[in-house]
C-alpha cells in the first residue's frame, strides 16, 4: 500500500511539473492503470473537500454527507472516462496510427494531477479564476502527454484533446442534461444551496441565517 501511495505521489509531482516521466508510468509502471486511478481519486477528493465547506456551512448531517461524496466521485470518474474514451476514439478516426484505449486512459488520468489543489476553488473572489486556472494545467498536461506518447506532433494531440473535450462538454449539454440535472437536484436537496455558489455567496448567505437565527422573534430586522 505505502508503495502504490508512493507512486500516485510521484505521478502528481511528475504532472504538476509537466515532466515527461509521467508518460513512462503510463506506459510502462506495472500497475499504470491503478496509478491513474489514485490521480483521479486524489483530485476528487480535494475538489470535495473544498465542496465540503458548503456541507459545513449547512450542517449537513453524515449520511446526507456520504452521498454527496459519492455524487461528485461518480461524476469526476465518468468525466474521465468519457474525455479518454473522445481522444482515443478522435485519434483513432483521424490518423491511422494511434495508442491503445488503456493507455490514452491512463494518459488522461495522470493529467488530473493539478486538481489535487482543487481545495482551493472555494477562496472568496479568487475561486473561479483557480478553478479555471487548475482545468487549463489538466489540459496541458493531458496535451503534451498525448503529443509525445502517440507520437503526433502539437497540432494533431492539440485537434485530439481539444475536441475531446468539446465533445464531452457537448455530451454534458445533451446526453448528459438529466445526469447533470439530478445531480443538481440532489445537491440542493442535500445542502440548500445550488452547486455553483461561490464561497463569497455562501459566507454571505451563513451570515445572514445566523444574524436571522439571533434575533429576538419579536424584533422586526
Amino acid at each position: 500500500m505505502f508503495q502504490y501511495l508512493w507512486s500516485v505521489w510521484r505521478a502528481i509531482q511528475l504532472g504538476l511539473g509537466l515532466q515527461p516521466e509521467v508518460v513512462q508510468i503510463a506506459e510502462s509502471h506495472p500497475n499504470a492503470a491503478w496509478v491513474a486511478f489514485g490521480v483521479v481519486m486524489a483530485a476528487g477528493i480535494s475538489l470535495l473537500l473544498g465542496q465540503s465547506v458548503i456541507l459545513f456551512l449547512n450542517q449537513v448531517r453524515p449520511g446526507r454527507f456520504a452521498v454527496s461524496l459519492v455524487i461528485h466521485g461518480f461524476m469526476l470518474v465518468t468525466g474521465w472516462l468519457v474525455w479518454s474514451a473522445s481522444v482515443w476514439a478522435i485519434g483513432r478516426w483521424l490518423f491511422s496510427d494511434t495508442a491503445s484505449f488503456a493507455l490514452t486512459l491512463r494518459l488522461i488520468g495522470l493529467s488530473y494531477a493539478p486538481l489535487v489543489f482543487g481545495f482551493l476553488i472555494l477562496m472568496p473572489y479568487l475561486g473561479p479564476f483557480v478553478q479555471h486556472l487548475l482545468y487549463v494545467w489538466s489540459f496541458v498536461i493531458a496535451l503534451r502527454a498525448v503529443a509525445f506518447s502517440f507520437d503526433f506532433g502539437f497540432w494533431p494531440a492539440l485537434l485530439c484533446v481539444g475536441l475531446g473535450w468539446l465533445l464531452l462538454m457537448l455530451l454534458t449539454a445533451t446526453v448528459g442534461r438529466p445526469i447533470v440535472a439530478l445531480r443538481n437536484l440532489l445537491w440542493h436537496r442535500l445542502t440548500g444551496t445550488s452547486l455553483d455558489a461561490s464561497a463569497h455567496e455562501l459566507l454571505q448567505q451563513f451570515a445572514l441565517d445566523k444574524s436571522a437565527s439571533s434575533t429576538p422573534k419579536g424584533d422586526k430586522p
